[in-house]
């Protein structure tokens, strides 16, 4: 199992004293190493950041943003960019076997939550230093924001072959039929990840925890409504209206840009899933996105 270095392992003893790592956890991708602990009678999770802008998007979040149903910061530091959690009740949503009661319960629990972490809103977007100042130039323009970055994957995914002509000329006359709806949209705290895989539950469908803070920023709420479309609501209609209920039915023009940011997130997906060595979820992203083509 691999282990954390030795400054590190000292470090966290300083926090919580003497302890034992459990298990250790990365996904592929690596943007970030997790380690379970052992402390005491408690348990508590040591995660290592790759890249500072996502270290620091968690310890702001964690910090100032949320309220309920979310870890604890125990202590943190910036060389290497690292935190210490307290862990949360509960088990991987995705890995429950609901009845249809308790995964309807499960989504409006989560709309719930993400209403409320949705009400802050800032004057521009962008990544946080751990302070609450802008990690790098910001922007008041989601249009600018969000065209930057799907230009970035859109025309790497034709150059490299990723995408075919047909994917591309579609995804490139949506995209900009749609994008002048994010115009003067409101800026809000996001999570940018919220997904069940990101959820703790009990089989009951209470939503017990919501983690993985790595990729919080202020953005557009759109941000974090555009990913079940594919999978869960896809699979059952059901927990759309679920969710929904409790988050609050999107206007026209916010329907609109949930699908602007929907298309950008099937289209990175296919790009970067290849660059990073994962055909799987670059197909998964390709069904998703002539789904989007037959519609």
């Amino acid at each position: 199992m691999k282990q954390p270095d030795d400054a590190t392992l000292a470090w966290v003893e300083t926090v919580t004293g003497p302890f034992r790592v459990v298990s250790h956890f990365a996904h592929s991708h690596a943007y970030s190493n997790l380690w379970r602990l052992a402390a005491g009678s408690d348990y508590v999770w040591l995660k290592m950041h790759a890249h500072p802008h996502k270290w620091a998007g968690e310890v702001n979040a964690l910090t100032r943003w949320a309220k309920s149903l979310s870890p604890q910061l125990l202590g943190w530091r910036d060389v290497p960019p690292t935190v210490l959690l307290t862990e949360m009740s509960g088990v991987d949503a995705e890995s429950i076997d609901y009845t249809p009661s308790a995964e309807a319960r499960l989504w409006s629990e989560a709309g719930a939550w993400l209403r409320d972490f949705h009400n802050r809103t800032n004057a521009w977007m962008g990544n946080l230093c751990v302070d609450g100042t802008p990690f790098e130039e910001p922007t008041d323009d989601a249009r600018i924001h969000v065209r930057k970055n799907f230009d970035k994957r859109l025309y790497s995914g034709r150059e490299l072959g990723i995408l075919t002509e047909k994917e591309f000329n579609f995804a490139h006359r949506i995209f900009e039929r749609d994008l002048p709806t994010l115009e003067g949209a409101s800026i809000h705290s996001v999570h940018r990840d919220f997904t069940p895989r990101n959820w703790l539950a009990h089989s009951t469908g209470e939503l017990t925890a919501v983690i993985d803070f790595e990729h919080a920023r202020w953005d557009v709420a759109a941000a974090d409504l555009n990913r079940p479309w594919d999978k869960e609501f896809a699979r059952n209609p059901q927990l759309e209206d679920a969710f929904y209920e409790a988050y609050g039915r999107p206007d026209e023009r916010f329907e609109t840009q949930i699908q602007v940011l929907r298309l950008f997130n099937v289209v990175a997906g296919v790009v970067w899933a290849i660059e990073v060595g994962d055909p799987e979820f670059s197909e998964f992203n390709r069904v998703a996105l002539h789904r989007m083509m037959a519609a």
